[in-house]
């Protein structure tokens, strides 16, 4: 909660200073390239992938070259993970189970600073705070036994992050890059009977590269 009202209270100063500012609201997009991370070396992600989608809001500062923009984006995250155990000789061997799929609704804040190169043209850099919120299952089976022994991955019901990165801007159209970084905990991996999962679970996290496209009306 206080993450949240950090965010709010950043939005609220910004909005003071824009009332010669120039609003504009449009429609975001694009894909990323996750990399989940675990506390421990006995899980592998592979193909990670996710997409993004949602309004979005730029407001130009009356100062020169800066802005910042908030968005509501719909955010979809799959990835496949492998455990590894043993086999009676010793020897490593890894199970593969079904993708984990992780649905958010992230509210990214970004402070910009922008160079025009024309009259319609631009660059710029970005970065600032994200705040994310589970808007799907809590818990998915990582090996399916179905008993108090099974393997879990618990979803946080939120989860903070920054971002930071570039962009270019053409007519109503913006491209941007960026690299979006979790701070804490995205979720645990731990045992369906252990009700602690901070304390019991194994740690794993989410940072991604992600391109994105939005248009502005």
């Amino acid at each position: 909660m206080k993450r949240i009202a950090v965010i709010i209270a950043f939005a609220c100063m910004l909005g003071v200073q824009a009332t010669e500012a120039q609003v504009k609201f449009g429609l975001k997009g694009g894909v990323e390239l996750l990399d989940m991370k675990f506390k421990e070396d006995v899980f592998n992600a592979s193909n990670r992938l996710g997409w993004f989608a949602g309004p979005t809001l730029y407001v130009g500062l009356p100062l020169p070259g800066l802005g910042f923009d908030i968005s509501a984006l719909y955010n979809q995250r799959e990835t496949e993970i492998d455990l590894f155990t043993s086999t009676e000789v010793g020897s490593a061997t890894s199970r593969q189970t079904d993708r984990l799929k992780t649905h958010l609704m992230a509210v990214p804040l970004n402070l910009r600073y922008s160079l025009p190169l024309g009259s319609s043209f631009d660059v710029f850099m970005y970065a600032g705070p994200q705040m994310a919120f589970n808007v799907g299952k809590q818990e998915q089976s990582l090996d399916g036994r179905g008993d108090e022994s099974e393997l879990v991955w618990r979803v946080k019901e939120s989860s903070f992050s920054v971002n930071g990165g570039i962009g270019l801007t053409l007519g109503p159209v913006q491209i941007t890059a960026n690299y979006n970084v979790a701070l804490g905990r995205t979720g645990d991996v731990t045992f369906k009977q252990a009700m602690q999962a901070a304390e019991d679970g194994i740690n794993g996290k989410y940072n991604s590269w992600q391109i994105g496209a939005a248009y502005f009306f």
